[in-house]
């Protein structure tokens, strides 16, 4: 359960006390918790929670090399004697491909569900993205 200091703002895993400046801690889900809490703290609340998402997605990507590797490497060793050596480098560059995007996705969505929320418009944006594959101005 997630606790915030109303008097330094910060967020705590448990505890009654703030480990920082000594402030007994709130829970945001309280009904007077939008008198007490600081007004962004729902901003930071979410960007820790959606920080731990894309880490939690990158670390999927890491664990899904020797998966991805494993699977494609062991149908390349039964292949003829040239093609085994090929078969067995384009499964560990699969591997890699595979830990590239998951990251760079997870670092992606981060940054467009979690830092920019609230401060675009998804309809501008999804406009923006669009002029930019076709290419017009």
């Amino acid at each position: 359960m997630i606790k915030v200091c109303p008097g330094c703002a910060s967020t705590w895993a448990g505890g009654s006390h703030c480990e920082d400046c000594g402030t007994l801690l709130r829970d945001p889900y309280a009904k007077d918790a939008a008198e007490t809490l600081p007004k962004g703290i729902w901003k930071y609340i979410r960007l820790q929670y959606g920080a731990r998402r894309g880490m939690l997605v990158r670390v999927m990507a890491f664990l899904m090399v020797p998966v991805v590797f494993g699977l494609l490497a062991r149908e390349a060793v039964l292949l003829a004697a040239p093609w085994n050596a090929i078969g067995i480098a384009g499964a560990a560059l699969a591997g890699f491909l595979t830990w590239a995007l998951l990251y760079w996705m997870a670092g992606k969505a981060v940054r467009i569900w979690v830092l920019r929320k609230g401060q675009l418009n998804k309809r501008r944006m999804a406009k923006a993205l669009l002029k930019r594959a076709i290419g017009t101005k």
